[in-house]
């Protein structure tokens, strides 16, 4: 899928759930998951933007 525009709130409207940072507008979907730490490859359907979060398991281990 081609990446047209990334997606954006409309003019004037920040979204700030913390009171500090801005959320991201794009309503990603899980697309991959890896395991041994857990890889969430995440694609919003709508501009197409991807997004990359990990998270720790018991068994990870950090690389050299």
């Amino acid at each position: 899928m081609a990446v047209l525009s990334k997606c954006s709130w409309p003019d004037g409207v920040s979204v700030k759930p913390d009171g500090v940072n801005e959320l991201d507008p794009c309503p990603y979907e899980e697309t991959e998951v890896w395991r041994n730490v857990t890889v969430h490859v995440l694609r919003c359907p709508i501009c197409g933007a991807q997004e990359i979060v990990w998270e720790r398991q018991p068994d990870t281990e950090e690389g050299e």
